[in-house]
């Protein structure tokens, strides 16, 4: 109990307890919203399945709808989008040719991730505005270019250029190197985030650019990768707190997944299928030769996983608000640590040929040393501004003293 200047006075522990309830009260109210954008995507999703008459083709692809409960739940909590789960699942498991598991990836995430973004954006969840500005063009226009540059063109779905199994092996090296860097740097028991991004130097908006290039190629190829990148830049390399990094993923690569959905599903028809008994017979009203359906049906797979995706996100969106930063971080390796050997195991060629198998183990360690060396030494790279040490860190009741500092010069290079 305090006594005011007037003679009155107030109960510390009251204004505290107003307070948290009326964070409850806003966050309830949020969530409202948030719940309002999946029952009106279900809903909506209802209607247009029934009047189209396509209930036996939903029900024909309830594999793909099954790999999304968890695919959707991956893209709304981590910096991995859905095409994470189904792209190595649609691959290695289902048997799915590498061009409809990228495409899939990229029209089920417009929903998922969609749906994410727009619950991130109606509970305020802060995100990195400055490093988007940046990321968003470079990204959707590298994605662009790549999608003309790197394709068969004459091939119905445009499939990769590249062998499937060097994209297939590209994806795993790169989340396995974030996943290392990211399992490394949380061994430090004690570690400082900034809230928001550093100012936008050269060097910094340089490295923006690099990594915006990166996963516009890598959304190209696998419908994926955009939000890795984006992850590894913001928050590995930039320092900013993962609650940050990981929103500003979700709503990049929802960016990036929306322009795949109206280049791939619409321009070029990927969702404009027509089927003969279990055939696909016209792509975009093209006659092609008849693919089978089980593999192809790209229209099928995503009306079966859409209602998924539109509660999975979400509620992988929310529960990444709750929990705590090396929670979410371990989640993350974990999935990276599931990706690989996954393709341990169900990557054949992986076994037997020998370039593949050379090119997967010298790419790890490449991209790894390569990313942990930057991760050292980025303040003196980026030119980030260093840390005050003078200045008092203090969460939860725990003030971080003598220790602390001496990480501080190491992290600063001094």
């Amino acid at each position: 109990m305090a006594e005011g200047t007037a003679g009155s006075s107030f109960n510390v522990e009251d204004v505290i307890a107003a307070s948290a309830a009326n964070r409850a009260d806003s966050n309830r109210r949020r969530s409202r919203r948030a719940l309002g954008v999946s029952i009106a995507i279900t809903m909506g999703w209802i209607v247009a399945v029934t009047i189209a008459g396509q209930w036996g083709r939903v029900v024909d692809h309830w594999a793909a709808a099954v790999t999304m409960v968890f695919g959707s739940f991956v893209a709304g909590s981590t910096p991995q989008g859905g095409g994470a789960v189904a792209f190595p699942v649609f691959t290695k498991i289902l048997d799915i040719p590498t061009e409809v598991a990228r495409s899939f990836s990229l029209v089920i995430q417009t929903a998922g991730m969609g749906a994410a973004s727009l619950a991130i954006l109606l509970s305020k969840r802060t995100i990195a505005t400055s490093a988007l500005k940046i990321l968003a063009p470079v990204t959707v226009g590298t994605f662009l270019i790549a999608n003309r540059a790197l394709v068969d063109s004459s091939a119905p779905f445009l499939p990769s250029t590249v062998p499937s199994a060097y994209v297939k092996v590209s994806f795993t090296v790169v989340l396995a190197a974030m996943a290392a860097v990211v399992a490394m740097t949380y061994r430090q028991q004690i570690l400082v985030r900034r809230s928001e991004l550093p100012p936008i130097t050269g060097r910094v908006a340089a490295a923006l650019v690099f990594f915006g290039i990166v996963g516009g190629v890598a959304a190209s190829l696998v419908g994926s990768g955009a939000d890795v990148a984006t992850y590894i830049i913001v928050v590995v390399l930039l320092g900013v707190n993962p609650r940050v990094g990981v929103p500003t993923s979700v709503l990049l690569m929802t960016i990036v997944s929306i322009v795949g959905f109206v280049d791939f599903g619409l321009l070029e028809g990927q969702l404009l299928l027509e089927r003969s008994g279990d055939e696909i017979v016209a792509i975009g009203g093209q006659a092609i030769d008849p693919l089978p359906s089980a593999q192809f049906d790209l229209t099928g797979m995503w009306l079966a996983a859409v209602p998924v995706v539109a509660w999975g996100a979400p509620l992988g969106s929310l529960v990444a608000s709750r929990v705590t930063d090396r929670q979410l971080v371990s989640f993350v390796v974990t999935l990276a640590l599931a990706e690989v050997i996954s393709t341990v195991l169900f990557l054949e060629p992986l076994r037997t040929d020998l370039g593949l198998a050379l090119f997967g183990g010298i790419g790890l360690v490449a991209v790894t040393g390569g990313l942990l060396l930057l991760q050292r030494h980025r303040v003196a790279i980026l030119g980030l501004p260093p840390i005050d040490e003078s200045e008092s860190f203090v969460r939860g009741g725990l003030d971080v003293g003598t220790r602390f500092r001496e990480q501080l010069r190491e992290e600063d290079g001094r």
